[in-house]
């Protein structure tokens, strides 16, 4: 009996010790990676990158790859961006999360992508209440061209694939 009372205060003391751990730890621990796409959604302090709006707050950290400090002014439609979220994504679509970091690509790949896309995204937008989604880019340097697999945000049925000429950003065909 006395081995089950010490053994029963010492799981106490190990529960009591555990519950007392900082938030900065549980922070840390909920920290996710999302899926690396383009933005083609800005608005109130919000970013779309593929299936999910990420909410930027004062607390989000933008930077660049360079490692320089980004404000959310001067984030663009078109960005390539690897995200990072606190806590998990709503089941909802578009998915809802709150933004950590934000690491904006800048290499000279992600900036011809970047320009393709934003060329697409403009070209296929009829109004400016328009949604889009960037499923995938290809590039076939061979051919000179990039592929980019899109989806209108308020026709989740179907997608479409728009191909821009790489140098000079012009759209050749939709389909």
């Amino acid at each position: 009996m006395k081995k089950m009372v010490n053994l029963f205060m010492y799981l106490l003391v190990v529960c009591i010790l555990g519950s007392c751990q900082t938030s900065d730890w549980n922070k840390r621990e909920n920290i996710a990676k999302g899926e690396e796409g383009f933005i083609t959604d800005l608005d109130d302090k919000r970013i779309l990158v593929k299936g999910t709006y990420y909410k930027v707050t004062a607390d989000t950290y933008i930077q660049d790859q360079q490692g320089k400090h980004l404000d959310f002014s001067e984030l663009e439609v078109g960005m390539k961006v690897k995200p990072w979220h606190r806590g998990g994504v709503t089941k909802s679509f578009p998915g809802k999360a709150k933004a950590e970091l934000l690491l904006v690509l800048t290499d000279e790949q992600s900036l011809a992508e970047q320009r393709a896309v934003s060329s697409a995204l403009e070209y296929v937008s009829e109004a400016e209440s328009q949604r889009f989604i960037v499923l995938g880019i290809t590039h076939l340097p061979s051919e000179h061209v990039y592929t980019i697999e899109m989806m209108n945000r308020s026709n989740m049925d179907s997608s479409f694939v728009v191909t821009v000429e790489d140098i000079t950003d012009e759209i050749l065909y939709v389909k």
